[in-house]
């Protein structure tokens, strides 16, 4: 800010100096043109550089708020979907008979890997959702996952272990993996692609 008032003081001082050259004589018209053409070198100079530094700031900007979404918000949810994806179908084993071996790893693998990953992915939606500035699609894909996963955790805590959050309304949201995925996409390409 100081920078800035001191090129607003010479820029008011040049026009009055233009006016006072202009009622001189020519030897001291020659002598203020040799102070005002360097002053007016500088100023121009002073106010690219100035200029230059803030496109610089904003742009630093920019790039640390794509790696904060990517690092606490896209990637972290992304990395859980995946692990919930390629597990999913061995928890519909509880559908099972429960003495069966194929219940029991289900039964485990629910417990320790699946609904331990739902409350993980709702911490971060807790905590950094802000980053994602989630539109309309996002929003209404995080809100379908928060019912599932509440009445998934709900019907276990319960004791209910072989009906499933669809059987009661609330189906998973199969539009949440790819709105995540390709938004992760985007922004790490739109990174990776920002020079340095």
């Amino acid at each position: 800010m100081k920078y800035l008032k001191r090129v607003i003081i010479l820029w008011l001082f040049l026009p009055a100096s233009m006016a006072f050259a202009q009622q001189s004589s020519p030897d001291q018209i020659s002598f203020l043109q040799g102070l005002i053409l360097p002053a007016m070198v500088a100023v121009v100079g002073f106010l690219g550089k100035s200029f230059y530094e803030l496109y610089l700031e904003g742009r630093k900007k920019r790039i640390q708020n794509m790696e904060d979404k990517l690092r606490h918000f896209y990637w972290p949810v992304l990395i859980r979907l995946e692990k919930d994806n390629a597990i999913w179908e061995t928890i519909l084993s509880k559908r099972h008979d429960q003495n069966t071996i194929q219940y029991k790893i289900a039964d485990n693998v629910e417990r320790n890997t699946i609904l331990a990953n739902h409350q993980e992915i709702l911490d971060i939606i807790n905590n950094y959702v802000y980053l994602a500035e989630p539109d309309e699609a996002l929003t209404e894909a995080i809100k379908e996952y928060i019912k599932n996963v509440t009445i998934y955790k709900a019907l276990r805590d319960a004791g209910e272990e072989q009906m499933f959050p669809l059987e009661l309304g609330a189906p998973w949201p199969e539009g949440l993996f790819p709105i995540i995925k390709e938004r992760t996409s985007f922004y790490q390409n739109k990174l990776n692609q920002s020079p340095v």
